[in-house]
């Protein structure tokens, strides 16, 4: 029997913890829905409907002289994915439709994750980060770097997991790395054919095995040593201020500084900015994922302990789109630009 828009609305909302507030913003999409004439099944439907409503939703909001139309289009085209991938994880559809680009909009709140275009230049930039005084690694400092680039926008790490900013921090550690296709973790069924990787939540302590990608797994190979001691750091070229490190690599990329909404006021970026980034594109990829990649504490009894959520997070990192400059060491081209072979440079 084909499932309602409606139904599937009404069944998202029972089935997903939101609050009272979102809720309501949910019912007022479905009541556009409605007003625009929707009668087509989630099973039918196409990209080609989903644009008809989000432009329809657009020249509404201009009719009535809303101060911000592309916001208001982009959050009902927002909450559309979170239905329909909620519907295709409970195999309502065989999968979920592809969906038009999002409006231009003003940011009302200022934007504090990064584009990948930046993160593509951080990327770049990491090949003329001088050496600290005494360097005596194996691999230039920028080198971990890239590797600690990639960890934070598919995991979303805090900075002491990374690094071991503090004594109380746990960093990664090798023996925390393992490459074979069975997770350590005796309770998680999936298996990756690029290995694991363990580590705990520094704010709340909570422990994580996670896959690793295809991205993550060559730049872990990449300043993996010939011969791995389980105790030693994966990590070198924090320093005791790791963030005053990142603040540098922005004014190597050429990263301007973000911009306090309250105030107007230029801030620096900071790697927390990263974790930001990294929950920014989970959602913008899979809804709802974000909660489980970043560890947040969720509301709902059913939630928290009887949902199985693993099989959504292995989905959510191995299909996660990655930046263009991450797929240059698995084309060959380590030192060089992805897309025109040039050399960069570098100090």
């Amino acid at each position: 029997m084909p499932t309602t828009f409606k139904s599937a609305v009404t069944n998202y909302l029972k089935a997903t913890p939101l609050s009272r507030g979102t809720q309501a913003e949910y019912r007022t999409t479905l009541r556009k829905w409605t007003d625009w004439g929707g009668g087509v099944s989630i099973e039918r439907l196409g990209r080609k409907q989903i644009r008809e409503f989000l432009d329809w939703v657009y020249e509404q909001a201009v009719a009535e002289q809303g101060t911000n139309p592309g916001r208001t289009t982009n959050k009902a085209r927002e909450q559309l994915r979170a239905v329909l991938s909620w519907a295709w994880d409970q195999e309502l559809i065989e999968a979920p439709p592809r969906f038009p680009k999002a409006r231009q909009q003003r940011d009302v709140a200022g934007r504090h994750y990064l584009t990948k275009a930046e993160i593509n230049a951080l990327y770049f930039a990491t090949y003329r980060m001088p050496h600290p005084r005494g360097w005596d690694s194996p691999f230039p400092i920028g080198h971990y770097w890239r590797c600690a680039l990639v960890l934070f926008f598919n995991y979303g790490m805090d900075t002491g997991t990374v690094w071991g900013s503090t004594p109380e921090h746990e960093p990664i550690l090798w023996r925390h790395v393992s490459w074979s296709r069975q997770s350590p973790d005796c309770q998680t069924k999936e298996q990756s054919r690029w290995g694991w990787l363990y580590y705990r939540r520094v704010k709340t302590g909570k422990a994580f095995h996670r896959p690793l990608n295809r991205v993550v797994h060559a730049h872990l190979k990449s300043i993996a040593p010939s011969i791995a001691q389980g105790e030693e750091a994966v990590f070198l070229g924090g320093s005791s201020r790791p963030n005053s490190r990142f603040q540098e690599l922005c004014t190597l990329a050429g990263i301007q500084p973000k911009k306090n909404p309250e105030t107007g006021k230029s801030e620096a970026w900071e790697l927390k900015d990263l974790r930001k980034t990294c929950a920014t594109y989970y959602d913008a990829q899979m809804p709802e994922s974000a909660i489980e990649i970043l560890g947040h504490s969720v509301g709902g009894l059913t939630y928290r302990h009887y949902a199985h959520r693993a099989p959504l997070a292995y989905r959510a990192i191995m299909t996660l789109p990655q930046p263009s400059a991450f797929k240059a060491l698995l084309q060959g081209h380590d030192g060089r630009c992805p897309c025109c072979r040039r050399p960069f440079l570098r100090d």
